[in-house]
C-alpha cells in the first residue's frame, strides 16, 4: 500500500489499483460485491478517496448514501382515459394519506393498461426507487401498481429501503372490467404488430375478442 502522504483527493482506478497493489478487475469485482463504491464523475469515470480504499482493505462496508430529502410517492393509475373520475378519487384517498404522513411527497399518475410496464409514470417512479430518492411508495389498490409482477416491484423497493404501502387490502370494485380492458389492449397490440393496424385480419381478430369479453 502507497503512504497516505501527497496523494490527490481522488484517485483514479489506475491510481487507486497501486495505491492497494491490487489488479483493477479486483476493484471492479469488489464494487460489484459492494465491497467499495466508488464516484462517478459526470463522465462516468470512478473516483476513490484514499480513506474510502483503507475502509475497503479493513473489511468496512460502504456506508448507504443518505439523503434528507427522500419523497413519499403516490402511485395512482387507471387502464382509460374513460376512467378519470376514477383516477381523481385516488389521487385524493392518496394524496390524504401522504399527507397525514408529515412528510414531503409527490403524486405520480398513470393512464394505461396495468399490464404495460413503459408507462411514462411508472418508470419515473422506478427511477426515483432505483436511485433512492424515495422512502415510501403509496398506492390505493395492489393492482393499481402493476397487474402482474407486484412481487418483483416489491423486491426492487427492498433492495433501496423502500417501504410500499397498499392503503386497501381489498380487491378493487372496478379490477374485472379494467383486467378485461388490459388483456384486450394487450390483444390488439400484439394483434397489430403481427398483421398491421389497418389490415382486416387485424380488424377482424379485435372484434371477435371484443365480443367475447363483453359475453363474459
Amino acid at each position: 500500500m502507497a503512504s497516505n502522504t501527497q496523494l490527490p483527493k481522488y484517485l483514479s482506478i489506475g491510481q487507486a489499483s497501486k495505491y492497494l497493489n491490487i489488479a483493477i478487475p479486483t476493484l471492479r469485482l469488489w464494487e460489484r460485491k459492494g465491497i467499495i463504491k466508488p464516484i462517478r464523475t459526470a463522465g462516468n469515470q470512478r473516483r476513490y478517496t484514499p480513506q474510502m480504499l483503507d475502509d475497503a482493505l479493513a473489511g468496512k462496508k460502504p456506508a448507504k448514501p443518505v439523503s434528507k430529502d427522500k419523497l413519499i410517492i403516490g402511485y395512482c393509475r387507471v387502464s382509460s382515459a374513460g376512467q378519470k373520475n376514477n383516477l381523481k378519487r385516488q389521487i385524493a384517498v392518496v394524496t390524504n394519506f401522504c399527507e397525514m404522513q408529515g412528510k414531503p411527497f409527490k403524486i405520480i399518475s398513470d393512464i394505461g393498461s396495468g399490464l404495460n410496464y413503459h408507462k411514462k409514470g411508472l418508470k419515473e417512479l422506478i427511477h426515483l426507487i432505483c436511485t433512492q430518492q424515495c422512502s415510501q411508495v403509496v398506492v390505493n389498490y395492489q393492482d393499481r401498481l402493476v397487474r402482474f409482477g407486484f412481487e418483483l416491484i416489491e423486491d426492487i423497493c427492498q433492495e433501496n429501503d423502500v417501504e410500499i404501502t397498499v392503503i386497501n387490502q381489498t380487491k378493487a370494485e372496478s379490477s374485472n372490467e379494467e383486467l378485461v380492458d388490459d388483456v384486450l389492449s394487450v390483444i390488439t397490440v400484439y394483434s397489430a404488430k403481427l398483421y398491421g393496424k389497418r389490415s382486416h385480419h387485424n380488424e377482424k381478430i379485435i372484434k371477435t375478442n371484443q365480443e367475447l369479453f363483453k359475453d363474459r
